[in-house]
């Protein structure tokens, strides 16, 4: 066994020599030396491999004594620091375990060396109860790990460790060109009443880079056979760097000023009925938000989810919310609710298939506000990975119509004294019918990670199509991020 019993001090198997000091040994030679009644003088390696019989055999004194019989005579013999460690957990010392833990890693040179040492770290602060530690250098032993097989003990015991951690942390980067910073319009002009009336060049597409990164940590409160609840803090930041044709085209704009950041904290539990094969989940977020720099908005959410296993190859999720929103600006206020399906199914070939459908409806005094949506997606994995690269398809498209959207008439043009003419703006109400699609392709590198992280590319095109012409949009990206590889 792996880390997946280091709790209970069990070990599994290996292939090199400190990779067996940590998961196994022969039992040969144990055998020799509890059948003999006469004193035994071993060599180093006997007595690493006597060391080790004991600590499968539920000797850690005896295990320990060899261990320090080893370092009387090399006080830098890394194999014994390892059976120290190992050995010292398991009677319960963990502070001792992780000093000799310490002490191995300090002396380690080869990869083989760290990836031991960085493992017997991994397990002392997993037995101690410090599973995030654990998992840190669980990612460290993956890292210089000599071969596949070592590097697939290290991802199984970080599965183990992780899924018993109370707390969980999700860290997102990632830096996106893109041909659409501000949402703006695709177009230079707009048409109203016979005449055109040109659009900025601030409210016009504005080409820049996109630099994206949030933080997502839960604790594991409370949890049974049946449920479980855990409380969060979300945080996200998103801001952008305008292209040189951008600030010729917008020479007073600046990136910040389309930057958006977020803060909330949330709420999960998770209950199971006796007979169902998947939890019910309630959810509750509240936050906040910053638009270029300035307060935005607050925020409450609530929701309801409960996947439904159909059979071995295929879930269906469903779920629902309902949001509150402020609007800190004008003090415009909206009530949303939604419903969403999605259902994941996995082919005979191997390859993997979603489809999805919602809608959206907002109600809200503010006309700019009030809106309802009707979207739907797939999504289409491949079965193999080619030249070491996983490749999803995607295609979503949604319509969203506002049926009161506050919209402004240009009139006739009116001269003012002797050379001044304008053309005066009067406003009223229109249906505003929007229609997006986008295609992407994701790109995910599995075999390439440092550290357990895997880099993504997403490619993606986008088109937004309005009975409104300065609301028709197109946006092309690139994106770069990291994925955790386990």
């Amino acid at each position: 066994m792996a880390l997946s019993s280091a709790d209970n001090g069990q070990r599994g198997p290996g292939t090199r020599r400190l990779l067996s000091l940590l998961l196994g040994a022969s039992l040969v030679l144990g055998g020799a030396i509890a059948a003999s009644a006469e004193p035994v003088t071993l060599t180093p390696p006997q007595m690493r491999a006597a060391a080790k019989l004991s600590l499968q055999t539920g000797q850690p004194n005896q295990a320990l004594q060899l261990a320090e019989a080893l370092l009387s005579r090399d006080p830098q013999d890394i194999d014994a620091l390892i059976l120290k460690s190992q050995a010292l957990r398991d009677l319960g010392r963990y502070d001792a375990a992780l000093d000799a833990a310490r002490e191995a890693y300090g002396l380690a040179d080869t990869d083989e060396e760290i990836f031991a040492a960085a493992m017997v770290r991994a397990q002392a602060y997993a037995s101690k109860g410090a599973r995030t530690r654990s998992q840190l250098w669980l990612r460290m032993a993956a890292q210089y790990a000599p071969d596949e097989e070592a590097k697939a003990i290290a991802a199984r015991d970080y599965r183990y460790v992780r899924d018993r951690n109370p707390w969980s942390t999700n860290l997102s980067f990632s830096v996106s060109p893109t041909s659409n910073v501000n949402n703006g319009s695709a177009n230079d002009t707009i048409s109203s009443g016979g005449n055109q009336g040109a659009i900025s060049g601030d409210a016009r597409a504005l080409s820049g880079l996109q630099l994206t990164s949030g933080l997502t940590t839960r604790y594991r409160f409370s949890e049974g056979e049946r449920h479980e609840t855990s409380a969060g803090l979300h945080l996200f930041g998103q801001t952008y760097a305008l292209s040189d044709d951008a600030q010729a085209q917008a020479p007073d704009a600046s990136g910040s000023d389309y930057a958006y950041s977020s803060v909330a904290l949330g709420l999960v539990h998770k209950w199971r009925a006796d007979d169902w094969k998947t939890p019910l989940e309630f959810n509750l977020l509240s936050g906040r938000s910053w638009y270029g720099l300035e307060d935005y908005s607050r925020y409450t959410r609530a929701g309801i989810a409960k996947p439904f296993v159909l059979n071995k190859s295929t879930i269906l999720r469903l779920d629902a919310g309902a949001e509150g929103f402020r609007r800190v600006t004008d003090d415009a206020t909206s009530q949303t609710l939604s419903a969403n399906a999605t259902l994941f199914h996995e082919l005979q070939s191997g390859a993997s298939l979603r489809l999805s459908m919602g809608i959206l409806d907002t109600s809200s005094r503010e006309r700019s506000l009030k809106r309802d949506r009707i979207h739907g997606g797939v999504g289409y994995t491949l079965a193999e990975p080619i030249h070491g690269v996983r490749i999803t398809f995607e295609a979503d498209v949604q319509k969203t119509r506002y049926p009161e959207y506050p919209q402004y008439r240009l009139g006739d043009p009116v001269t003012i004294g002797d050379d001044t003419t304008v053309l005066p703006i009067f406003e009223y109400e229109t249906n505003r019918e929007d229609l997006r699609g986008r295609l992407a392709m994701r790109l995910w590198f599995e075999e390439i990670d440092y550290y357990g992280f895997s880099p993504t590319v997403t490619i993606s095109h986008a088109e937004t199509r309005s009975n409104l012409d300065r609301f028709d949009i197109v946006e092309t990206g690139v994106n770069f991020g990291f994925r955790s590889a386990f």
